[in-house]
């Protein structure tokens, strides 16, 4: 069958296949089949296999011994007969891919690894065949569930990430042309043909077509009868999912060639044998994309209400916040003021166009770029004038360099840009260098803002950085070679990160009890948010964290108006966001982040770090902007700042989606549907649930009672 984004998300659920399957077809009709690879395998079809073996998918530090152990299997099998499939999943090159992206120095070994793999089988299986001439070919399938992105992952619709190799080797010599363009074959076509091939009956919700050059070794009437057999299944389906199927072209074509082939079984040439052959080949395809397209159907109620209860909420929103401030702010627009608002309007309606979404960084940086130059413009700045235009220029000349850092969207992504050549093997010692400056910057950081104010945190936190550096040298990632090497794998030093973490959240938890304050829980906070991002950026993004921090300075210093404060800083996390290289493709998402120094697979704390490392920037530039409201003793001009504040953030975070939900609604049908439009729905999403939380946790943290006054 065919998957969706809800057949995906129903199935992690999911303990068992209960579909009929090419699988389930083999062990019904008595066929033996082995397995050793990924364990989810066993979880989707337990009891199918006579011998098995799993290694677990999610540790993607892992691409050694998660081969290892399948490839140490095979010697014995071979020498076995009493299998008829033996299955080999391999996870290596995958986690390569994911941990240090397509073009790192150990894809070649693994590439080797695997020609040596598939040479044992092809030679084993050529020698089974010889000794057993009456039986039917042996065949080796060769093929990837997915290709990767440029960025080492995988989940978009780039070309590299839709499409994967399939070879289909034979143990006897056969005789095809090189020279032209190779066909071009659907996933769901693979499991249809090898059901034909092994001789087993096609699985019912099979929507696949069947690839001719696989079946070559059919004869004709064979070969005709399977594409009868695999279009009348398709063909069921069809009637099944649309009552007027029967007059449909696709069906009507499916019914000539019923015909043509009634009239080749009377008169055997070979131009009925091709014209019966296009036929039902087109039909099965017509056929198969109409069912596929009925599969997705919307429940119209309720997508109206929800857009409904989004518009309610937005207005609400703007009603709340024109009770604190907006009146007084729309009496008194200012250049900058208007285009702040310009700004995030024309952004949220840019969404309707899949262009706009493909490349929604550069709408960012531009909008980013203005308002500093605005800023620099129409405002003087607060306290030292020099100093904030000097920070002011860096932020500028930093976003030069910071834009060409990671190439992201859909047009450039593929081209190199510098951490790329920081990634390079012969240029590790720059990469070096650049994690050093940012494990300064991240220092820096911290001490200006006052995070660290005694000796024991200043430890701690030093020693968390110490972690840091210790893990990326010993990973490799970075070389130093005056450090000392603890593990193979950095589980240790990550190990000694949490725990000093941990002990830094006990020792505050019990300062700050002794006297609470919203300016010591924001910084407490923001401390441990910083070395967990520094913990979880790769090597060369980290000096992003000082660049927010610079930046949000600047802001402070040009903007003391509550509302433009807030405005610069959701502009801010959203900027810096793209600069670490996410797009709205789900190939961006770094999923190796949540398994970093990790033994054992947990998958609730896996997902919170890739979500986490997802979104950091977002996440801190919120942060640093409470920081600023609590800066003072909290008195009720303060609380109606960080109201105002929150709902600023609240409406900037609720506009784009509002806009955004309306526009995929009305787009439901559109060409990039599944490949644009919903991929950019899930990010708009978990970036709405995060900030909803931490939104609710600037509420609590201002409602707080009396406890609450009094700074550090």
């Amino acid at each position: 069958m065919s998957s969706t984004y809800s057949n995906y998300a129903k199935n992690k659920g999911s303990n068992k296949v209960l579909e009929d399957n090419l699988i389930h077809q083999s062990v019904e009709n008595d066929l033996k089949v082995v397995f050793y690879g990924d364990e989810l395998w066993l979880n989707l079809f337990p009891d199918k296999f006579i011998r098995k073996e799993g290694t677990t998918s999610f540790l993607v530090s892992d691409y050694t011994e998660v081969d290892a152990n399948v490839t140490r299997r095979i010697g014995k099998e071979l020498k076995k007969n009493d299998w008829d499939i033996l299955i080999l999943h391999y996870l290596g090159l995958d986690h390569i891919g994911h941990l240090a992206g397509p073009r790192s120095p150990l894809i070649p070994d693994k590439l080797r690894e695997m020609d040596g793999v598939i040479k044992l089988l092809h030679e084993s299986l050529q020698k089974w065949d010889l000794e057993h001439s009456q039986a039917f070919p042996s065949y080796l399938v060769v093929t990837g569930d997915h290709g990767m992105h440029d960025s080492g992952s995988h989940g978009g619709a780039t070309l590299g990430e839709i499409l994967a190799s399939l070879l289909l080797i034979e143990s006897t010599p056969h005789n095809i042309s090189l020279s032209g363009k190779r066909p071009e074959v659907s996933q769901i076509d693979l499991g249809a043909t090898l059901a034909v091939l092994l001789g087993l009956p096609i699985p019912k919700l099979s929507l696949g077509a069947l690839i001719p050059h696989a079946l070559h070794r059919l004869s004709d009437e064979q070969y005709l009868f399977a594409l009868f057999y695999n279009a009348q299944l398709i063909a069921n389906q069809f009637l099944n999912a649309d009552s007027n199927g029967g007059s449909k072209d696709c069906f009507i074509l499916y019914l000539k060639a019923q015909h043509v082939h009634e009239l080749w079984l009377k008169n055997r040439t070979e131009d009925l044998k091709i014209l019966a052959e296009s036929l039902y080949f087109n039909a099965t395809q017509g056929m198969s994309f109409s069912v596929v397209k009925n599969l997705v159907t919307f429940n119209m109620w309720a997508i109206v209400l929800s857009c409904g209860i989004l518009i309610m909420v937005l207005f609400w929103t703007m009603l709340v916040l024109q009770s604190f401030s907006l009146r007084t702010a729309c009496k008194n627009l200012s250049t900058i003021t208007i285009f702040l608002l310009v700004g995030s309007i024309l952004h949220a309606v840019s969404l309707s166009s899949s262009s706009f979404i493909e490349e929604e960084h550069q709408t960012w940086y531009f909008l980013w770029i203005t308002f500093l130059l605005l800023a620099s413009w129409t405002n003087r700045p607060i306290g030292n004038e020099f100093s904030s235009k000097f920070a002011l220029v860096a932020v500028l000349l930093g976003h030069r360099f910071l834009r060409k850092l990671n190439q992201t969207g859909d047009k450039w992504a593929s081209l190199p840009d510098i951490s790329d050549w920081l990634e390079m093997p012969e240029h590790q010692i720059c990469l070096t260098l650049v994690f050093l400056l940012g494990l300064v910057g991240v220092w820096t950081s911290l001490l200006g803002l006052k995070c660290v104010s005694n000796t024991v945190d200043k430890v701690l936190h030093f020693c968390a950085l110490l972690c840091t550096l210790f893990y990326r040298n010993d990973v490799g990632d970075i070389f130093l070679p005056y450090l000392p090497f603890i593990s193979s794998s950095g589980v240790k030093e990550v190990k000694a990160f949490w725990f000093l973490i941990l002990l830094f959240f006990l020792r505050s938890v019990a300062n700050i009890q002794q006297k609470w304050s919203m300016k010591r829980a924001v910084k407490i906070l923001l401390s441990i948010l910083v070395l967990v991002s520094t913990l979880l950026l790769q090597p060369s993004n980290v000096i992003l964290i000082s660049y927010l921090v610079l930046s949000s300075f600047t802001i402070q210093a040009y903007f003391k108006d509550t509302i433009k404060c807030s405005f610069g800083h959701v502009w801010l996390g959203t900027v810096v966001y793209f600069y670490q290289g996410n797009s709205n493709n789900l190939a961006t998402i770094n999923v190796a982040t949540g398994y970093i120094g990790v033994e054992h697979q947990n998958l609730i704390s896996a997902s919170l770090l890739v979500l986490f490392h997802t979104l950091t920037f977002p996440i801190l530039a919120l942060l640093l902007l409470w920081l600023q409201f609590a800066k003072e003793p909290i008195t009720p001009l303060r609380k109606a700042d960080m109201l105002i504040s929150l709902n600023v953030c609240f409406l900037l975070r609720l506009l784009p989606l509002t806009v955004y939900f309306i526009v995929i609604t009305i787009q439901r049908e559109h060409l990039f549907i599944w490949s644009v439009f919903a991929p950019k729905l899930l990010y708009e999403t978990a970036h709405s649930l995060i900030c909803l939380v931490m939104m609710a946790c600037g509420c609590l943290l201002t409602f707080v009672d009396s406890k609450l006054k009094g700074g550090v």
